[in-house]
C-alpha cells in the first residue's frame, strides 16, 4: 500500500510543488516509497518477533526506515555521479556522509515523534489498532 500511496504523493509533489520533479520520480519512488517503508516494516515486525517493546519497535522502524531511504538515495546519486578518482564507492561515501549530517539527528527525532504518536493512538484508539492488526499479538 505504501508503495502506491507514496508514489502518488511524490507525483503530486512533483506536479504541484515542483519538488523532486517528474524526471526523478522513479528514483524518488524507489527510495522513499519502496525501500524505506519495506525496511521499516521488516524492522518493526522483526523487533516485535524478538519481543521488543512496542515503543522500541516503532522507534527502530521509523529511524532505520528513514536512514534506509537516504542510504538508497546516496547509492542512486553515486551511480549517477561516480567520483572521478574513487568511482562509485568514493561517491557513495561522500553522499552518505553529507546525508548523515542532517538525517541521523532527524531520524532520531522522527523516531521519537513516531513513538509519541503511536503511544497516543494506543491510549485513545486501542480497539481500532487491534482491529487493523497493527502489532502482532495486539496492542495492550
Amino acid at each position: 500500500v505504501m508503495s502506491l500511496l507514496g508514489t502518488i504523493v511524490l507525483l503530486f509533489q512533483a506536479w504541484l510543488l515542483a519538488h523532486g520533479g517528474l524526471t526523478t520520480l522513479g528514483a524518488n519512488a524507489f527510495s522513499m516509497a519502496i525501500a524505506g517503508p519495506w525496511i521499516a516494516y521488516a524492522v518493526f515486525h522483526g523487533a516485535r518477533r524478538l519481543r521488543a517493546p512496542l515503543a522500541i519497535s516503532v522507534f527502530l522502524a521509523a529511524a532505520l526506515g528513514d536512514w534506509a531511504t537516504y542510504l538508497v538515495t546516496a547509492g542512486q546519486l553515486a551511480l549517477a555521479f561516480p567520483d572521478p578518482v574513487s568511482g562509485f564507492t568514493g561517491a557513495l561515501a561522500k553522499f552518505a556522509g553529507v546525508f548523515a549530517l542532517t538525517q541521523i539527528p532527524l531520524a532520531v527525532v522522527e523516531g521519537l515523534l513516531t513513538v509519541i504518536v503511536v503511544n497516543l493512538l494506543t491510549q485513545y484508539s486501542r480497539d481500532e489498532l487491534n482491529e487493523l492488526a497493527f502489532a502482532p499479538g495486539g496492542v495492550k
